[in-house]
């Protein structure tokens, strides 16, 4: 089974806002004639690396494959095992409480990375929607992932690994 990851409203003005002066910054840097763009220069030497990464870590879909989870990204899927499933379940963003980011990135391509909350501890968030959250926790980590059809998502995980060995 395929899940689409889609961006919320949010991401999508976040990630294009992004993109686009990015543009506006390379097209200013290569009519400079001054030859004087070194803020440009530098803000394009952060700009564009973290556009790559957050493109290459964002998920593109979620898939529910023999026995896993698959968080499907260009660059280094992750892989849970359903048999390291404790629980899943549905959750929205007033229920983790007060947060922070560790290690990660807030709207660009999703929400994505390392982050902490007042209610689940550490998590890894690989989510494109806020509106559609889902839960994964195993006995080492937990997960935040953001499926088109959460309560399908749920109902179908939980049907393989409640089934009696």
């Amino acid at each position: 089974m395929r899940y689409n990851a889609r961006l919320d409203d949010t991401s999508k003005i976040v990630t294009h806002l992004c993109i686009v002066l990015t543009l506006l910054m390379s097209c200013r840097q290569i009519t400079d004639i001054s030859h004087d763009a070194i803020a440009t220069t530098m803000l394009l030497f952060v700009l564009v690396p973290a556009i790559v990464v957050a493109w290459c870590l964002s998920p593109r879909y979620y898939k529910i494959e023999a026995g896993a989870i698959l968080i499907k990204r260009p660059l280094m899927s992750i892989t849970i095992p359903m048999t390291d499933i404790v629980r899943l379940k549905s959750i929205t963003e007033e229920e983790l409480g007060s947060g922070s980011r560790m290690a990660g990135m807030g709207g660009l391509f999703g929400y994505l990375g390392t982050y902490h909350s007042s209610e689940i501890g550490k998590y890894q968030r690989w989510c494109t929607n806020k509106d559609s959250m889902v839960l994964i926790e195993s006995s080492y980590r937990k997960w935040l992932i953001s499926p088109s059809n959460a309560e399908h998502f749920i109902r179908y995980v939980n049907s393989i690994i409640n089934v009696p060995g």
